[in-house]
């Protein structure tokens, strides 16, 4: 356990002596603030509906997050691999899942960090209202878990790869995939989808938590994702042994 601390440490101090933490931090908090005052459209108005609710922000955050964290975990492993340190790293007395946890451990932290900022919108809602406490931390719940889910899903792409763009592209693919996609691909397949392929939907799941509900489903199966790309980042990482 203290090795994995050592390197989420370690990966977090990298993580914001890097421009792209700032870069990343200030796009997710500029995009979602338009979005969540304004709507994708222009066509809401927050200050004229005047209604102290948090959802708008719990709604248009994950498309935002799907973008950005690619972007952070792009250079977790891939940089290793392109600048060498990865083999210096391995010789140190910590295993490959330990490295592929700390990393995880170190990007979240960014996560955590950004999201804290955006404290300012309860904040704003509270001077016109009195928000369902239980609603906004049911949607910080829900965005703590779908934006872990984003980070070990780049984080796998990070380690197939020695090039820091390829690992984003394919990094966004996939968040976006599971973000959005799923539904696409599913309502092109079936007239009526078969409750089993939605709940394999991002957007299936975290929809109870942008209403403010922490369902132990929805949290299991966000958890289950992250565990399944830990397991598969930890199997590319040890894949140099096959060469």
């Amino acid at each position: 356990m203290n090795a994995v601390l050592t390197l989420a440490r370690r990966e977090m101090a990298a993580t914001f002596d890097s421009p792209i933490a700032y870069i990343a931090g200030s796009v997710f908090l500029v995009v979602t603030g338009l979005l969540f005052f304004f709507g994708y459209d222009g066509s809401a108005d927050f200050f004229a509906a005047r209604e102290a609710t948090l959802r708008p922000l719990f709604e248009y955050a994950p498309w935002t997050l799907a973008v950005i964290l690619p972007a952070v975990t792009m250079r977790l492993v891939a940089e290793e691999k392109k600048s060498g340190t990865l083999e210096l790293l391995v010789t140190l007395p910590v295993s490959d899942l330990q490295i592929v946890l700390g990393k995880l451990l170190g990007a979240f932290g960014f996560l955590a960090v950004t999201l804290a900022v955006t404290a300012i919108f309860p904040i704003m809602i509270a001077t016109v209202g009195h928000p369902d406490l239980g609603a906004v931390i049911g949607g910080y719940v829900g965005l703590l878990l779908i934006g872990t889910a984003f980070l070990a899903l780049g984080l796998l792409t990070s380690t197939w790869t020695h090039n820091q763009i390829i690992a984003f592209i394919v990094g966004l693919l996939l968040c976006v995939f599971f973000w959005t996609a799923t539904d696409a691909l599913l309502k092109l397949a079936f007239d009526r989808p078969p409750l089993a392929l939605e709940l394999l939907s991002f957007r299936t799941q975290f929809e109870a938590f942008a209403k403010g509900v922490v369902d132990i489903r929805n949290v299991v199966y966000f958890l289950s994702v992250t565990a399944v790309a830990v397991v598969a980042s930890t199997y590319s990482l040890q894949s140099r042994h096959w060469k």
